[in-house]
């Protein structure tokens, strides 16, 4: 499947060891503190995020045996780091010279996880072990209670404490293609969650495949373990790729996986927690939320399946991971990038004329994408934002600016001053007419049935042809190389401070 090498620099196969890496290096905090999980520890981690702070290690979460980990992805720095690079650039890079040579540019199919190639492989992807540091304990029947846990309810009009950081593992029937992603996970009883996934996520489908079989579904949620997967997981990586395939590839070997206590999923051996349960489609749906989304609004209540939890399994000193949602910047604003890199060469090949793509999550998860060109043809623009709603992972984007290939796409003062320069509002914005995405609060089609669908937002903010305009475009203001030249040589006699 994938080269015997190991993509990152160092190797955390252990949450503990790279925490104590952190801690080493002034990027981990201890909060001796008894601090409590309802709105206290969220609090404290959203100001911290919001400063670019370190992660923070809470020892005494009140009336709970767990301390709770936060902000472990809040800057790219730490994420770079977990992952073994000094940049996402410089790890896509790697990534696409591990695989195989003369692979075409849609390499990403190649860590795919719902084809029948992937799951022939699954075998190389996963290791079955026969035991785990993830069962050292096991609760059983009457011992299950999630209300041992210290979930975290984060913001005032949130109802119930969530699991927001748990790495859900589900596959479809008569397959052994396991699945990992991060879905909101909200604590409805001692042995109940509702999972808060959608139409359009592959748990969703899968899902569905049990309910045309009249079959309960088997799903298993881990926390902690091997940062590598964990970063992953909690990624909203491209459709086509598989967060486990991807960690293995990234460590050179299989990741080691043991069988579950209640059913025949199988899990990571070194994940700190597990929660074990089926799914019955034939269930009605639960309520949850209010819940806190990533664009710094609540998510409407809505109705979601319900998890019948069968086992709690953990080491005999496991670590509680949560996330802390709301205003941007947090850890999920960060982590769309590593999805914006891995998905710059799928976007190339449906917009071979780009440069550079930006996903800016600060803004929220689906409200931005910024395209630089080669521009050629009049109207240019309008193909280009096409091209990026054609593709399933891109297709909620709600408003993409398509830029010259001089604007640097990461800085959002250039992409602004583009806009502000080169649109004129008539000509220059567009509309296209797509599916809502679910978790859309200001989307209509939450609140009326007679809205026909969602809607998008097209802005040319490229110069000018001569068909697009009446008389030339303006060229921008720039210094002559002759005068910059003379610039550098005389700087320091100038005394000024270097810029």
């Amino acid at each position: 499947m994938f080269r015997q090498q190991s993509l990152s620099a160092t190797s955390h196969h252990r949450l503990a060891d790279f925490l104590e890496k952190l801690e080493r290096d002034g990027e981990l905090v201890r909060i001796a503190a008894e601090v409590d999980p309802q709105l206290e520890i969220a609090a404290i981690t959203s100001r911290i995020a919001a400063a670019g702070g370190p992660a923070l290690l809470f020892e005494r979460a009140k009336g709970h045996d767990f301390p709770v980990l936060t902000n472990l992805w809040g800057t790219q720095a730490r994420i770079c780091r977990a992952l073994g690079s000094g940049s996402l650039d410089v790890l896509v890079d790697r990534l696409h010279a591990s695989l195989p040579d003369g692979h075409d540019t849609s390499w990403l199919a190649r860590i795919a996880g719902g084809s029948p190639a992937a799951r022939d492989a699954s075998t190389a992807i996963i290791k079955m072990a026969k035991s785990g540091v993830c069962q050292q304990v096991v609760r059983l029947a009457s011992d299950v209670n999630l209300a041992h846990l210290p979930a975290l309810r984060s913001w005032p009009l949130e109802q119930q404490a969530s699991i927001t950081a748990g790495q859900v593992f589900t596959r479809p029937p008569d397959t052994s293609a396991l699945h990992v992603a991060n879905y909101p996970l909200v604590v409805l009883g001692a042995k109940q969650l509702g999972i808060g996934w959608h139409e359009f996520t592959v748990g969703h489908a899968h899902f569905e495949a049990y309910r045309a079989r009249g079959e309960r579904m088997p799903v298993a949620i881990a926390l902690g373990g091997d940062p590598v997967l964990a970063c992953f997981a909690a990624s909203t990586l491209p459709s086509s790729t598989d967060a486990l395939a991807l960690a293995a590839l990234f460590h050179g070997q299989p990741l080691e996986v043991v069988k579950c206590r209640t059913h025949d999923l199988a899990v990571p051996t070194d994940a700190d927690l597990v929660i074990e349960g089926f799914l019955d489609p034939a269930e009605r749906p639960v309520a949850i939320g209010p819940l806190a989304g990533a664009n710094g609004h609540y998510r409407s209540p809505r109705n979601v399946p319900l998890i019948h939890v069968t086992a709690i399994t953990h080491r005999i000193n496991p670590m509680f991971v949560a996330t802390v949602q709301g205003t941007p910047p947090h850890e999920a604003s960060e982590l769309v990038k590593i999805t914006e890199r891995l998905l710059v060469p799928q976007v190339r090949v449906a917009v071979p004329e780009l440069v550079d793509f930006s996903l800016p999550g600060r803004a929220g998860l689906h409200s931005f994408a910024f395209l630089s060109i080669r521009k050629s043809h009049a109207q240019h623009a309008h193909k280009v934002a096409a091209a990026v709603w054609g593709m399933t992972d891109l297709m909620h984007i709600k408003v993409v600016i398509v830029v010259d290939e001089s604007v640097d796409v990461h800085s959002y003062e250039q992409v602004m001053r583009a806009v502000g320069a080169n649109v004129y509002p008539a000509r220059d914005v567009f509309f296209h007419r797509t599916a809502a995405h679910p978790l859309d609060h200001a989307a209509p089609a939450l609140f009326s049935s007679n809205f026909l669908g969602g809607s998008t937002l097209g802005i040319d903010a490229t110069a000018k042809l001569p068909q697009e305009h009446q008389g030339p475009w303006p060229a921008s203001t720039q210094h002559s190389q002759e005068i910059v030249d003379l610039l550098g040589r005389r700087w320091a006699e100038y005394g000024l401070p270097s810029v």
